[in-house]
């Protein structure tokens, strides 16, 4: 992947760790990572930190602004592909990623054990690749299955 730039992004906790082994993978790629910790975590590698502000189901209220925080980091990052673990600032990240036309892959949290995410089943519907880390949840929702990150 010569030349090109990607963007991950996930919540905190279990979101983000699996973000940063997957991250790893791709050491020789510009990269950023967005969370919403106000610094890079330091188990995170990645040339450059981004933050948002973090949300859920109980509080929101607060999409919109996360809205506005994704489309500027994505209008300045121009990146190549967007990855993300989720959970609603990663979902919102493919929203605006696929209204700007960038490429996405939500790769769906290895604690989904039974069924995909709410967050994964609206980012399949946008058109954004959804991998799924259990082979019987892959099957049963005709995701993508390439493994565990964990």
């Amino acid at each position: 992947m010569k030349n090109k730039k990607l963007l991950f992004v996930a919540s905190p906790g279990g979101h983000l760790v699996q973000l940063g082994l997957i991250a790893e993978c791709f050491d020789d790629v510009e990269s950023v990572i967005v969370s919403t910790y106000k610094e890079k975590p330091a188990f995170l590698s990645g040339d450059d930190y981004r933050r948002v502000d973090d949300f859920s189901r109980d509080n929101p209220h607060l999409a919109f602004k996360v809205f506005m925080q994704c489309f500027r980091i994505l209008r300045r990052e121009h990146p190549d592909l967007v990855v993300t673990t989720g959970a609603a600032p990663g979902l919102i990240m493919v929203i605006v990623g696929r209204l700007l036309r960038v490429r996405c892959v939500w790769v769906d949290s290895i604690a989904n054990s039974k069924k995909l995410s709410l967050s994964g089943r609206i980012a399949s519907k946008l058109g954004v690749s959804v991998v799924s880390q259990w082979k019987e949840v892959a099957e049963n929702s005709n995701l993508i299955y390439r493994g565990r990150v964990i």
